[in-house]
């Protein structure tokens, strides 16, 4: 009898040691390996574009695959003449041309590199510059709130720059953006029919047939205008605002094109079918009557607008943020159009340049009002990030470049806090003074929006 006891007490030893060894060699793994499946990673283009003169930051967690701190971290190192190397960001104020970054990823348990990259300062002077530089930016909600303005216009740091687009930028007569809140690459490839969905200028029928858009958003563009100040709902500004200079080409009661040329095509909202002008009356008409592509000169010669030397691209956000499975994202359709695109764009601008900025891929935290899934879109976006950089980078001879704007951002202090106890006290009996940071307008960072700007002001200087 004492003999079986003994032999139990052995096999429950030995079961408890092979259990606690294991336990041991997990942990050694750390956060590098969860199941065998996930490994932290790093991501960053070959060429950071810099100005002189003014502070760059370099934040930590839009490059990280899994922000975790107390796991993993990223040391900055090279040749680069750093103003601060923090935990979350490092920064340099005095750029100097042609020196480098060196990224290094570190797991903190034994101090092992588990990754090192290496990137080149490209670095331009901030207000130089005699002639005019025209450029162009398709986007988003990113755009569309102008993320651009305080780096490109406000601040000089780009002087006599010509912004080409249908869209006027609030407060800067005579310069435009294409930028579109809500939209995906794809919809740019893809006309735009109802009241309040934006005018794409892009996507034209082959030949000599021209596409206007739809007669009911003119009629809400023109009533926009005429009327900034009446009881317009959110959606409708959003939508049909800033589009006051192109409207006037736009009949204000019928929305139909002004002195209409053969072949012109619209959307006739009354009707709910397409029509094209004949020479004399518009004709009902089938969208599959004719083939549709993206084509950027077309564009150009239906608005009479310049070519711009530098066409910026600056889509991806909404197109993976909330995918279902962020480990099987496809991203052959979204590659395939960025190279129609910029296909397209250089038929108009041979030597144009193609500028694809990498989106944000912070997007704020998990406490905010909008209840979105914050960390999981983090990971989405830096697989968007890892693709652009994996497909595009080093393409320069091709006429495309990468501007990193994504790694500016602040995931915790770039983002507005709302004052609202709703989301903000703990509980409803509470009587305390500790409430709640929680973030809110997710996922616009507007509060690092004028820095946002400061690589496309970099880049735009140096190839002006």
């Amino acid at each position: 009898m004492r003999c079986k006891i003994y032999l139990s007490v052995i096999v429950l030893w030995f079961l408890f040691t092979y259990h606690a060894a294991a336990q041991r060699k997990q942990n050694r793994k750390g956060n590098n390996e969860i199941g065998n499946v996930f490994k932290n990673d790093i991501t960053v283009p070959s060429k950071f574009y810099m100005l002189s003169g003014i502070q760059n930051d370099l934040f930590v967690e839009p490059i990280i695959k899994r922000w975790r701190p107390y796991d993993d971290v990223v040391r900055f190192s090279g040749t680069a003449n750093y103003s601060r190397r923090l935990q979350r960001v490092a920064s340099i104020v005095n750029p100097i041309d042609s020196t480098s970054i060196i990224f290094n990823l570190i797991n903190t348990q034994n101090f092992d590199t588990l990754k090192s990259i290496k990137t080149t300062l490209s670095v331009a002077q901030p207000g130089v510059g005699n002639d005019s530089v025209k450029v162009a930016i398709i986007g988003d909600s990113f755009t569309n709130g102008a993320f651009f303005k305080d780096a490109l216009l406000i601040k000089g740091y780009v002087p006599k720059i010509k912004l080409i687009g249908l869209r006027d930028v609030i407060g800067f007569k005579g310069q435009f953006d294409e930028g579109r809140g809500g939209w995906t690459l794809k919809r740019y490839f893809s006309p735009s029919m109802d009241r309040i969905e934006p005018y794409n200028g892009f996507w034209q029928p082959h030949g000599n047939y021209k596409y206007w858009g739809a007669t009911h958003f003119w009629q809400l563009a023109n009533a926009i205008s005429q009327q900034p100040d009446a009881n317009w709902t959110v959606e409708e500004t959003y939508y049909a605002g800033r589009y006051t200079t192109q409207a006037l080409k736009f009949d204000t009661k019928t929305g139909l094109k002004i002195n209409p040329q053969t072949d012109d095509i619209m959307f006739d909202n009354e009707t709910c079918y397409f029509i094209k002008f004949n020479g004399k009356n518009w004709e009902k008409v089938r969208y599959e009557d004719f083939d549709w592509a993206f084509n950027y000169p077309k564009y150009l010669k239906m608005w009479n607008l310049e070519t711009p030397q530098i066409l910026a691209e600056f889509l991806g956000l909404n197109d993976f943020r909330d995918v279902p499975q962020v480990s099987q994202i496809d991203f052959s359709e979204w590659n395939n159009q960025i190279l129609a695109l910029k296909k397209s764009y250089q038929e108009a601008a041979p030597q144009g340049k193609f500028v694809l900025m990498i989106p944000a891929s912070t997007c704020g935290l998990l406490d905010n009002t909008a209840g979105d899934f914050t960390i999981k879109q983090n990971a989405a976006m830096w697989e968007l990030r890892k693709n652009i950089i994996n497909n595009f980078d080093h393409c320069e001879e091709e006429g495309i470049y990468i501007v990193d704007a994504g790694i500016a951002i602040d995931g915790v202090n770039g983002y507005d806090y709302t004052q609202d106890t709703t989301y903000t006290k703990p509980f409803t009996s509470y009587q305390g003074k500790n409430y709640f940071e929680v973030q809110t307008k997710n996922p616009h960072p507007y509060s690092n929006y004028a820095t946002m700007g400061l690589s496309l002001a970099a880049f735009i200087q140096r190839f002006r």
